[in-house]
Parts: C-alpha cells; sequence; structure tokens
C-alpha cells in the first residue's frame, strides 16, 4: 500500500538553512520513522530561500523584449518577464512563449515551465528555480544517507500551469535515486510513463500551493529500484 503523508514540524526555511538537516530533525520530532526506499518529495521554493536564490526586482533593468513581451501580458510586471528571460540562457526572448494570459519559458536543461519557475517572493522580490535542482535532490539524498543509513529518493517539485485548464499542479524538476520514467509493456508494446510527474503530483495533494507550509512528504510503499544515476534531464525530449 502506498502511504503519502507530511513531514510535520518543518520550520520555516531562511537563507542558508540545511534543508537536509531540518527534514531529519522534523522526521525525529514527528517520531516518523525512515525506510528504505521511501521518497521524499520537497517544494523547490523552499530549496531556492535555502540557496538564496531571492533576486531584488529594484536592481532588475527591463530590456526592451521584455516591455515588448509585457504588451502581450500586461499583469506581468516587465521586471518580472526580465528575470524569465534570463533564467532561458537566451537574450532574445525566443524561448519564453505567450498565448493568452499564459506565460511559459524553456530553461537551459529543456524543461518547460510556467514562468519559467520564476516566482513572487515579497512584492519587491522574486525567488528563481534551484540552480541545479538534480544536484539539490542529490544532496540531500546523501546528506540523509550519511546520517541516518537510509537509501531514499528525493524528488524535487515546482507548481506548474498549463494553457488550456485553470489552477495548477506540481511536476518534477528535480529527482536523486530514482528513474524518472517507468516504462510498461502492455500487449508487446512498449509505453514511458513519467513516473517522476506522478509522484510530484501525489504529493501536491498534501502540499497543496503557496502559504500552506508543507514543504515536505513522505511516500512510502511506491515499488520501486533505488538508482543514483539518473536526472531530471532523462525524461526531457529535445534537450
Amino acid at each position: 500500500m502506498i502511504k503519502i503523508q507530511e513531514i510535520p514540524n518543518m520550520p520555516q526555511i531562511n537563507i542558508g538553512d540545511n534543508i537536509s538537516e531540518k527534514i531529519i530533525k522534523a522526521l525525529k520530532e514527528s517520531n516518523i520513522i525512515l525506510k528504505d526506499n521511501s521518497i521524499i518529495c520537497i517544494a523547490s521554493k523552499v530549496i531556492s530561500i535555502s540557496e538564496n536564490r531571492i533576486c531584488n526586482l529594484n536592481q532588475v533593468e527591463p530590456s526592451n523584449i521584455a516591455y515588448e513581451i509585457n504588451k502581450k501580458i500586461p499583469r506581468k510586471d516587465p521586471k518580472v518577464i526580465q528575470k524569465i528571460i534570463d533564467v532561458t540562457d537566451s537574450e532574445d526572448g525566443v524561448k519564453v512563449e505567450v498565448l493568452d494570459n499564459y506565460i511559459g519559458a524553456w530553461l537551459p536543461n529543456g524543461l518547460k515551465l510556467t514562468s519559467g519557475g520564476v516566482d513572487k517572493y515579497d512584492h519587491d522580490k522574486v525567488v528563481l528555480l534551484p540552480e541545479n535542482p538534480d544536484m539539490s535532490a542529490k544532496k540531500i539524498g546523501d546528506y540523509i544517507y550519511k546520517k541516518l543509513n537510509k537509501k531514499v529518493a528525493i524528488v524535487i517539485t515546482d507548481s506548474d500551469g498549463r494553457i488550456d485548464k485553470m489552477g495548477a499542479t506540481q511536476i518534477s524538476i528535480g529527482i536523486y535515486g530514482i528513474n524518472p520514467l517507468r516504462v510498461v509493456n502492455i500487449d508487446g508494446k512498449t509505453t514511458s510513463e513519467t513516473i517522476c510527474d506522478m509522484i510530484a503530483a501525489s504529493a501536491g495533494l498534501i502540499m497543496g500551493q503557496r502559504g500552506n507550509n508543507k514543504p515536505a512528504v513522505l511516500i512510502e510503499g511506491f515499488e520501486f529500484e533505488f538508482n543514483n544515476s539518473f536526472s531530471i534531464t532523462d525524461a526531457i525530449v529535445n534537450r
């Protein structure tokens, strides 16, 4: 049986915090005994904050391209649009897509996210995604193994919207210890399932959206083979 639960007692995360240590402490305070082959899902925003991926918009000078994109989607501050352009590593804005009220961006690793993962932090700041979500996941997984001698998979999640639907869901942007794809064979036909996103979405049932302060979710009972050689790019096409 698959069990999905919040890791309670997670504190507010601040710049420089050791997320791994915070998770271990929260597990102990909640009397949760971590098992091998568990999965810990962590909201990207708290990792970004701990890694100081916060940008002051007062220090951002929008380009002409940012202002042109703003004409298509006036609700987005040109300074925020500039940061969306910046995270794509393409100054010409060709990796930013605007359709009606939707704005998305292709990241250098091939992943596409609403607003390029750029999220409001307060009235004059935004928080960017972790610089290398796979590496962030690996550091957490390795630290937990070092301290607790348990091999657990780590899935870094982020909220993402679809142009054809209201609201947002959770997807995976970084992994450690688990294959992001599950290959199934039905009647001789092989199909790949993006299992990392299914896991992230299931964690989203507990995490919810911003303000819930439930940034870490523990999943037990899901069968997988622990393997630390995979990357989120293994699930991305045209990378």
